[in-house]
């Protein structure tokens, strides 16, 4: 399915708007889910639309929710997103952290109960767009655990995704990493799962601990687990992400009395830098210049074609989606049922 981008971001926003969410939290929303689809990232994209109206239906998200500064320090801020839709809560919280940054060169903030953020990439190419760096660490709470410590056979942790972002000099697509500390997310384990398509291999393990490719066993009774990503390593960064967005902020870590239809509630840490503090823009632009050249002037490995840094997939994604979006027929088949079932148009595409 075929649609433009415009005819997409008015689909979504008028599915949140038929649900009582108001009009410029809906719009927030609908564009941060389009652009996680121009990224290629359809597991945070349109597709998560049911998931949110079934969030809705339990109270499970505060349509009306908006993010509070509850301790301000200058350079320090605590919010509380009052469990309102992440997309909106997350844009609102970054946006000051930014003129923050502008006014000290640096801000650390922190965000509590805020309902799913979405794709962290975004608030990444947020702050890379206004000249600045950005690092953070989310965690998930009020929701089962997914993912196995290291070592482990049932699942203890949750996806626990950490983004690093910054600007790229020369007109370059800006850096940025957004990893789950699982082998994949569960978002996307579900998309897989929708489509009849396999896992990559060592990404999941059955209720009993084995291996699998079989993404469905993630939402069996009982379910499956994910995999942190490189074994111990990934564990690691996902025992820190935990503390770090979970303590620091006061919103917690996760529980083992975690409600079994719990929906993603996030907690974040990060930290916000102007990078020409010390040592100067142009010494910095040349050695981040000298050093992607070196990169990318790898010999590739058989079944490559050239050496990319991260974010220049997404940049390239977003280019070739730059009128439209190519929607999953199961994807659209499941949009056209929540639209007809809160009394909205579906576009003919």
């Amino acid at each position: 399915m075929q649609i433009s981008l415009s005819s997409a971001q008015r689909f979504a926003r008028d599915i949140l708007v038929a649900q009582s969410v108001p009009a410029d939290i809906a719009d927030d929303v609908a564009h941060h889910l389009v652009e996680s689809d121009r990224c290629g990232y359809a597991s945070h994209g349109l597709s998560i639309l049911p998931s949110y109206r079934t969030a809705l239906e339990a109270n499970t998200v505060n349509r009306t929710g908006r993010a509070e500064c509850v301790m301000d320090r200058g350079s320090l801020m605590v919010f509380d997103g009052h469990g309102g839709f992440g997309q909106h809560v997350g844009k609102a919280v970054m946006a000051t952290a930014i003129a923050r940054v502008r006014e000290h060169g640096h801000c650390l903030v922190t965000l509590r109960q805020s309902h799913h953020l979405g794709r962290m990439g975004h608030y990444g190419e947020m702050v890379a767009a206004e000249g600045c760096v950005l690092l953070c660490f989310t965690n998930v709470i009020n929701r089962p655990p997914m993912v196995a410590p290291f070592g482990g056979r049932v699942a203890r942790l949750t996806t626990n995704p950490l983004c690093f972002a910054g600007p790229m000099p020369n007109g370059r697509p800006p850096l940025v990493l957004d990893i789950a500390t699982s082998a994949i997310a569960l978002n996307k384990a579900r998309v897989l799962a929708e489509k009849g398509e396999p896992a990559p291999e060592r990404s999941i393990i059955d209720a009993d601990g084995n291996p699998t490719t079989d993404a469905s066993v993630m939402f069996a009774d009982p379910p499956g687990a994910l995999l942190p990503f490189g074994g111990h390593k990934g564990y690691a960064l996902g025992v820190v992400a935990e503390l770090l967005a979970g303590v620091l902020s006061g919103g917690g870590t996760i529980r083992p009395d975690a409600p079994p239809g719990g929906v993603a509630t996030n907690n974040l840490f990060a930290v916000l830098l102007n990078p020409e503090l010390d040592l100067g823009l142009p010494w910095q632009s040349a050695e981040v210049e000298s050093f992607i050249e070196y990169l990318q002037a790898t010999p590739t490995a058989p079944g490559f074609d050239r050496v990319q840094y991260p974010g220049e997939y997404e940049a390239a994604c977003r280019a070739a989606a730059a009128t439209h979006l190519e929607i999953d027929d199961r994807i659209w088949q499941n949009l056209d049922k929540l639209a007809r079932t809160v009394g909205v148009e579906t576009p003919r595409g």
